[in-house]
């Protein structure tokens, strides 16, 4: 039976073998991890065991999820002529409404010089039932070997449980920092982490910190986020320089988000009493053109929330709202995959937005 790989050989992704290839652990100080507090544990998760031991009682959902490897970046810079990659998956893609890749896979970007920026150059494409795969991300054998800085984006909605990097045996490697030392938290549902997006480096935690060269931190627990405080207590302890909120799609479902948040930020700011966290209502859903009652708590919450920033505010402390209706213009059904997750439309949509909350909250 044809397929269609008997005529594009493009969508087949890279099978070259390695030649004369150095593999270290992902982990080798010679790389540097980020977007993570928990890297010297033994997979790639963004919760420590501590904090997943701890929230675990009262939320066993954002335990689990910590350990997927959503927002975790390895960034390297390197002379090598080759990028291979061992990667070790917890288990197999089995998601309905995101591609594999986005699911398990990686996708590499390099640092342009002309333009300034960072450009994505390949993505893991490997066999749908594997749960480990072997691959290259890029062969530079054919143009002057010289340096170039990497970003290397992990899995959004898959555990990680090891990761191996393949360059020529001959060439250097050292860590690509930030160029600033902030730290920015997004602390949110399936949206923030990362559900419908078509690759990794679209999520908007990652495309925010390529834009502001920042470390982003992804604490976003799909269906899980229901801001208990001691979550709370967690992210206030993170050492962060600003915190975005935005879990009214699952805190917003019920009353939770009105019997939470205010000991959330409590909690929040006992640990980090000087850090300015803006508070996001929902985005626009397919269901509003039709559930009456669910638009009538999404109007509920737009109007708790602004409030409960006020509240904080008169408090002496910088809290901001943010209104999510607003966010996609025109026919909203259009930035979504499902009506409820964004599309790679509305993912950069939705980093718009938070980039000028983020500025907004540093003035």
């Amino acid at each position: 039976m044809k397929s269609v790989f008997d005529f594009d050989k493009n969508l087949t992704g890279y099978s070259m073998e390695p030649h004369d290839v150095l593999w270290r652990n992902a982990k080798d100080p010679v790389f540097g991890v980020y977007g993570t507090d928990a890297a010297a544990e033994t997979g790639f998760y963004r919760l420590t065991k501590a904090e997943r031991d701890y929230i675990r009682p009262i939320n066993d959902g954002e335990a689990w999820l910590g350990e997927q490897s959503s927002g975790i970046q390895i960034r390297f810079e390197t002379n090598s002529a080759q990028i291979f990659v061992r990667v070790k998956l917890r288990s197999k893609f089995d998601m309905t409404n995101m591609t594999q890749i986005g699911q398990c896979g990686l996708d590499l970007y390099v640092w342009d010089e002309r333009a300034g920026g960072y450009g994505m150059i390949e993505v893991a494409r490997y066999p749908f039932d594997a749960a480990e795969y072997e691959l290259s991300l890029g062969r530079f054998d054919r143009h002057p070997r010289k340096p170039r800085k990497y970003i290397l984006n992990l899995p959004l909605y898959m555990a990680v449980d090891g990761m191996e990097i393949g360059l020529d045996r001959d060439a250097w490697v050292k860590p690509n920092p930030f160029a600033a030392s902030t730290r920015i938290g997004i602390y949110g549902t399936s949206i923030v982490h990362g559900c419908s997006a078509s690759r990794p480096g679209l999520s908007p935690t990652n495309v925010l910190s390529r834009r502001l060269d920042e470390e982003v931190l992804n604490f976003g627990f799909s269906g899980c986020a229901m801001m208990e405080k001691e979550m709370g207590e967690i992210l206030g302890k993170r050492k962060l320089d600003l915190l975005i909120a935005d879990t009214e799609p699952n805190a917003g479902c019920d009353e939770s988000l009105r019997n939470n948040a205010e000991a959330f930020l409590n909690a929040f700011f006992e640990n980090s009493p000087n850090v300015p966290v803006v508070l996001f209502s929902r985005i626009l859903f397919s269901l509003d053109l039709y559930d009456d009652y669910r638009v009538e708590m999404a109007d509920y919450y737009r109007g708790f929330l602004k409030e409960l920033a006020g509240k904080f505010r008169r408090r002496g402390k910088k809290v901001l709202f943010e209104d999510g209706s607003k966010i996609f213009k025109g026919n909203f059904t259009e930035f979504t995959t499902d009506g409820i997750h964004p599309d790679d439309v509305g993912m950069l949509a939705l980093t718009n937005a938070y980039e000028r909350a983020i500025r907004r909250a540093r003035k």
